[in-house]
């Protein structure tokens, strides 16, 4: 509740124009100032420009070096055992994305990152508007750090560096971290969740987040994936902005998860009318 207080906070005072303290990150920045974050993991390094849509799959990556965040990393961490590593608080223009989509993976040396699709992250976002014609998605955020063990996945969280204070912003100038091209719809990708993907769910806590996984991932096209043929062991339900449902709704559009026995899963979109 704390951590989406202070970004409730922080995006009032950004949209208000009030000061509010800042972090900055040595990620390249493109000829509007934006940082770029879009990863390029086939050159191992950032890419020319942030060309994605909100609805395209991409991976996420800021890089700390040269900013308080570098020492804080190499530093004892506080819980015993733990390791340190960095995540990220983040809102935009349209609403919220998925809190539990916040956990950053070291791609190499002071560059973290993870495999994001804003639109599938969406839970109080307003996807509509955010898909709209020439429609434009702002991304804010904050960059925290965090520790974590092999059982506990946040043996410490929202920590920082001393240098900068707790909950600041970042931002290169520009008001918000990046921004993703105006919609066109076509460069819209398949669906995936972070327990597509062995490890994914370091990152959600345990949960099957929607949109969101381990960096430098190869989503495949649903085209592509070859079903298993082993038997379902047990179904989840999601609604259509990713968030669990407690059992299969009687009526209108969700997501049925089927969980198979060799650890594969087959997501299927279901619109149920009244009987």
């Amino acid at each position: 509740m704390r951590k989406f207080t202070l970004s409730a906070i922080t995006f009032l005072m950004i949209a208000f124009g009030a000061f509010a303290q800042k972090q900055t990150l040595n990620n390249p920045k493109d000829a509007n100032g934006y940082y770029i974050v879009k990863y390029d993991c086939a050159k191992a390094a950032f890419a020319a420009s942030n060309d994605i849509e909100a609805d395209e799959t991409f991976t996420f990556a800021v890089d700390v070096t040269g900013t308080p965040w570098e020492n804080w990393l190499k530093a004892t961490p506080t819980a015993a055992g733990a390791t340190r590593s960095l995540a990220i608080n983040k809102w935009t223009n349209f609403g919220d994305v998925s809190g539990g989509t916040n956990r950053l993976k070291q791609i190499s040396g002071n560059i973290y990152g993870a495999t994001w699709n804003i639109v599938q992250m969406a839970s109080t976002m307003n996807v509509t508007s955010a898909t709209g014609k020439d429609s434009v998605v702002f991304i804010y955020g904050q960059v925290f750090g965090f520790e974590y063990t092999a059982t506990n996945p946040g043996a410490g969280w929202w920590m920082w560096p001393a240098e900068i204070p707790g909950a600041s912003v970042v931002d290169p100038g520009t008001g918000s971290i990046f921004k993703t091209l105006p919609y066109t719809g076509t460069k819209t990708s398949a669906e995936l969740y972070s327990d597509d993907y062995e490890g994914g769910l370091f990152f959600s806590n345990n949960t099957p987040e929607k949109g969101y996984t381990l960096p430098c991932v190869v989503v495949t096209a649903v085209s592509d994936i070859i079903k298993s043929d082993a038997p379902v062991i047990r179904n989840e339900y999601y609604n259509i902005q990713g968030a669990k449902l407690s059992r299969e709704p009687e009526r209108g559009m969700y997501i049925h998860r089927a969980i198979k026995a060799d650890g594969t899963s087959e997501s299927t979109k279901v619109i149920k009318s009244m009987r």
